[in-house]
Order: C-alpha cells, then sequence, then structure tokens
C-alpha cells in the first residue's frame, strides 16, 4: 500500500519523531529544546495516556499539544493467551485497513531454544494481563521476557509457509507504530521485555527508515534505552539494504530466514532467493565483521518431506561449513498455517538434524514453538 494512503491520521503521533527530531518539533513552536526530555519521561518511562496528565508541562502548552498531536499511534483491541504462556495482542491502526486486519506483536517467556529443566517454567498465573503482570505474583515480573514485535501491516515478501505473506502487504507502519508495540508492555505488564525481536508481521528491510528509527529510539538513553544487543533485526534475506542496516547498527543482532540449502527448493519457498541466493548470504555473512563471541542467526524452518530429508541435510551441512563460526542455526518446527500445503515434522527427525549440524561443530538449537495454540508461534501471525 502506497504511504500517501496512510495519511488519514488528523494529528502527528510523539511516537514517530526520534528524540533529536522530537527537539526539533518543540522548538520548532516556540519552546526551549529541554521540553523533549521532560516529554521523553512521560513517553518511555511513564507513559500517559492524556498530555494533561504531564504535569511538569505548564497548562498552557499542554493544551497547545492537544491541538496539534496524539500520543498513543496504536489501539490494543484483542489479548490471546496460549496455554504456554505467550500472549497475542491484536492493534488497530489508522488507514484504509482499521477494522479489517490486526497488527500483531507476541509477548512470551524467554527460554533456551532446547528446552530441558529450565524450559519447564510456570504457566504464567492470573486471569487479566494486570494480574499476569504480577505485584509479588508468580507472573510477567518473575522472569525474562522477549516481545516479537512488527515492522509492517501484512508483507509482501511472499514466503510460501508464512500465514503474514499470504496477506500481501497492507500498509507499512510508521516508527510510532514499531516503537509503541514496546511501549505498550509497560502499560500491560508494567514492565518492558528482555529482548525485542523484529519477528513479527513484515520484513524490516522493506520499511527501512521507519524500522531504523524505531530502533533508534529503543537504543536512546532517554527514549527505551535497550543495549544494540538485546535488539534482534530478522530479514528473508534483503542483502542490498542488510549492509546498510549493518553499517548502521553494528551491534544490533542479526537472524536471516534460510529454510533450504539448494537453489531450487529455497526460490521455490521464498522468492528473495531469486535475487539474494545462498552463495550471495554465505558472502554477506564471511564479509560482515564480528564482536567477540557474536554469531549470525540462520533460521530453518523445517517443513515435512521438503528441507529434512537426507539431501537437503546433505547440503545444508556442506552450505555451513565454510561459515560455521560465524553462525548458529535455530530449527523451527513448522507451525500450521490455514490454506498452505505443508506439514510439521517429526520431533525425532528435528532431533536428527539438530545432531548433524552438532556433529560438525554449528551451534544448533531446536525453537520451541511458542504461541502455536493461538496462532501466535513463527509464521502464523495472520492480523485476526
Amino acid at each position: 500500500m502506497p504511504e500517501a494512503e496512510r495519511k488519514t491520521k488528523k494529528r502527528l503521533s510523539l511516537y514517530d519523531l526520534t528524540p533529536a527530531e522530537l527537539e526539533s518539533f518543540f522548538l520548532s513552536i516556540g519552546e526551549k529544546r529541554y521540553r523533549a526530555r521532560q516529554v521523553m519521561d512521560f513517553l518511555y518511562r511513564h507513559p500517559a495516556d492524556t498530555f494533561d496528565a504531564m504535569t511538569t508541562l505548564p497548562a498552557d502548552l499542554r493544551r497547545r499539544l492537544g491541538e496539534t498531536a496524539r500520543l498513543a499511534p496504536l489501539t490494543l483491541r484483542t489479548t490471546v493467551e496460549a496455554p504456554d504462556g505467550a500472549i497475542k495482542h491484536g492493534y488497530e491502526i489508522e488507514g484504509p485497513s482499521k477494522g479489517k486486519v490486526l497488527l500483531e506483536s507476541v509477548w512470551m517467556p524467554a527460554e533456551p531454544a532446547d528446552g530441558g529443566p529450565s524450559g519447564e517454567r510456570r504457566k504464567i498465573g492470573g486471569s487479566t494481563a494486570k494480574e499476569k503482570a504480577g505485584e509479588g505474583k508468580a507472573g510477567a515480573q518473575a522472569g525474562r521476557y522477549t516481545l516479537c514485535i512488527s515492522s509492517q501491516l501484512g508483507c509482501a515478501a511472499g514466503c510460501t509457509f508464512c500465514a503474514t505473506g499470504k496477506l500481501g502487504l497492507r500498509a507499512q507502519l510508521t516508527t510510532g507504530e514499531i516503537v509503541y508495540q514496546v511501549v505498550h508492555t509497560l502499560v500491560m505488564y508494567r514492565k518492558l521485555p528482555d529482548t525485542v525481536l523484529f519477528m513479527g508481521m513484515g520484513e524490516p528491510m522493506h520499511n527501512f527508515d521507519a524500522a531504523a528509527a524505531a530502533v533508534d529510539i529503543l537504543t536512546h538513553p532517554r527514549g527505551l534505552g535497550f543495549s544494540p544487543r538485546r535488539i534482534v533485526l530478522s530479514t528473508a534475506g534483503e542483502l542490498e539494504r542488510l549492509g546498510a542496516w549493518r553499517r548502521r547498527f553494528p551491534r544490533v543482532r542479526l537472524a536471516i530466514s534460510l529454510n533450504a540449502a539448494t537453489n531450487d527448493v529455497r526460490s521455490s519457498l521464498m522468492p528473495v532467493n531469486n535475487r539474494f541466493d545462498l552463495r550471495a548470504i554465505s558472502a554477506f555473512i564471511s564479509s560482515i565483521e564480528l564482536s567477540r563471541g557474536e554469531r549470525v542467526t540462520l533460521e530453518y524452518i523445517i517443513l515435512a518431506g521438503i528441507n529434512d530429508n537426507a539431501k537437503q541435510v546433505d547440503a545444508l551441512l556442506a552450505f555451513l561449513k565454510p561459515i560455521a563460526a560465524r553462525v548458529k542455526v535455530n530449527l523451527i518446527p513448522f507451525n500450521p498455517v490455514k490454506g498452505v500445503g505443508f506439514r510439521s515434522p517429526d520431533r525425532g527427525k528435528v532431533l536428527e538434524i539438530q545432531e548433524a549440524l552438532r556433529g560438525m561443530g554449528v551451534m544448533a538449537f531446536v525453537r520451541r514453538n511458542r504461541g502455536r495454540g493461538v496462532s501466535a508461534a513463527c509464521g502464523q501471525l495472520a492480523g485476526g
């Protein structure tokens, strides 16, 4: 959807502005630069519902802000909790898709990918989001949490196994719509996530400017103050833009969706492979500078009978051999998506692939499919 079609908002959301842009905004309306710092406390430390709640601002300025700007760019419409503790949020955005498709994010307990004893944590207790936040209760305050956020409403990448891809691109999100998915956890759970994943709806490299500005806000000391190492950017493999991203954010962790180790199979699953194939991915990973202990994550969604056979596994081992010390592999059993012809693999087959990878020295983990029961797991977000 062309960006012009989204320009139906009556007022600017202050969440759309980076700290530098917020300072410029206040200067443009005749206020001092320090007003931006005051307002950022009410955006990112103690999110205010209204401008009147910004009590450190003069009453006249609060009135003017209420006439010319707005706060929350998203409206929460649904929350659905899975039996495993993952919670899917459905937000309404302004524009032609309003009321038709919801923007989705997923809040989930952070656990080792392989499960095991520490992967058998308790379910979130309580029956409401605020109870789950829990003052002294066994809730979201008790452990570490991850938030999977979206960068677009829908997606144009066209991956054949993905529910979001079936939607097509419905809208480009604004900076504020990306950032507010994180901010809103302070409202719902009284805490920020420990890790933010750009792994929800959309291809971040197709909305580069908004995603980059969002990371600027997420990592700014007066924004949300995240370490860049606590942010993971996942892409289908848009390497040209990913190179520019890496130069701008060298400490943000990278994940690339691989899903096959031969070009014919990967192209059948992911159209992006026709532009950036396996050789290009290997060359990109080999070319970038990695900090000590850093590895690029390769995501491998396992599709029964497609990429879990001996030929594909052998090809995967061959592909990984020259970059084994620079990557880790997340093995993700396929999550059911209505209307696609793929099947989930047997658990035994998944573990066989993991053992083969580890046998050649590759770090390989089996990802737990949190949220699967409420269509909140990897590849299942469809705005419903």
